[in-house]
């Protein structure tokens, strides 16, 4: 490869740039055309998410010759600039509470595919960390429990306004309850981080003035986080059982296993809804026990690819501390 010195670095640097002036154009095009295909037929959109993804970073990397340099700049840098992926997820993201379980896990297993060929620590922070839909980011995270990025944006804000809610709440959320999207990246991170009396003390202030369509979904997307694998190693078909044995190379595996099993599963559900009754507002108590009971969220094994492995496995570590 050429050296990256003197003339042939300024003109490279010059290209950078200039990709970089159009990201938003490209991202802004994207959300418009995208999101309209979305509304009008979801599934035939989401049969087009790969192609909209690959085609919107292939026009922001090829110069005016027609040279696609997306290869190398994704090599250099880790992965393609956020302004595009988080245009595509937060178009999918729009209409993704209103789609049925089965159309939800076709856009998620469109997503995935993308994240799955990209370096773990940049999917969190220049994927995951954009999105603002509660529910799209908490099913991708229970899928993939490595891209979730943590919560440094919400704490970030709590230290950047010093602990005063009123400050944050003139600037940062409008008269309907919803994030300035100029101040904040991931709504649900950040409504998450609000929310914990171990962050700060802003819960019930927030809880008054959020967009209860936006609250019930964050609430849904927390409990999704916390309980989804526990609920799913309790309602294990007999196929699944029978898988898992053959794994184990025990037939009598899961029975040997069952009962202790279901004892720390109902333990540690039991001992979650307690230390998240201890986290957030006594206002949305009620609303915890509701979105248990409702199950609402992704199967947690659905899209990996050795599912009787990692079945047995979360047994394993269950029923061995």
């Amino acid at each position: 490869m050429e050296n990256l010195s003197g003339e042939s670095f300024e003109e490279f640097s010059k290209k950078i740039e200039t990709a970089f002036s159009i990201y938003h154009k490209i991202s802004k095009e994207v959300l418009d055309n995208f999101s309209q295909l979305l509304w009008m037929n979801p599934e035939k959109a989401l049969d087009q998410l790969i192609s909209i993804y690959d085609n919107s970073l292939d026009k922001v990397y090829s110069d005016e010759n027609g040279k696609n340099n997306r290869c190398f700049v994704e090599m250099i840098c880790g992965g393609p600039h956020e302004a595009i992926p988080s245009a595509v997820y937060n178009s999918v993201g729009t209409i993704y509470p209103f789609l049925d379980r089965k159309i939800k896990d076709n856009a998620l297993k469109k997503i995935l595919s993308i994240l799955d060929g990209i370096r773990y620590d940049y999917v969190q922070f220049s994927h995951i960390s954009y999105i603002k839909e509660p529910t799209l980011t908490s099913d991708i995270t229970i899928s993939r429990p490595l891209y979730w990025p943590g919560m440094g944006e919400g704490e970030n804000l709590i230290k950047k306004y010093n602990n005063l809610f009123c400050d944050f709440k003139s600037e940062g959320i409008d008269k309907n309850g919803i994030f300035n999207q100029e101040i904040v990246d991931s709504d649900f991170i950040v409504a998450y981080s609000f929310l914990r009396n171990d962050f700060c003390n802003w819960g019930e202030e927030y809880v008054k003035i959020v967009n209860t369509k936006f609250l019930e979904r964050t609430i849904n997307g927390i409990i999704g986080m916390r309980f989804a694998k526990y609920f799913r190693l309790k309602s294990l078909s007999e196929e699944e059982k029978e898988v898992i044995n053959h794994e184990a190379q025990d037939p009598n595996f899961y029975s040997k296993n069952e009962e202790k099993l279901n004892e720390i599963l109902e333990k540690r559900i039991s001992d979650e809804e307690t230390r998240l009754k201890e986290l957030l507002p006594k206002s949305l108590h009620g609303k915890i026990e509701e979105k248990i009971l409702q199950k609402d969220w992704v199967d947690p094994f659905l899209f990996l690819d050795h599912k009787s492995y990692f079945l047995k496995s979360n047994i394993e570590r269950c029923i061995n501390g």
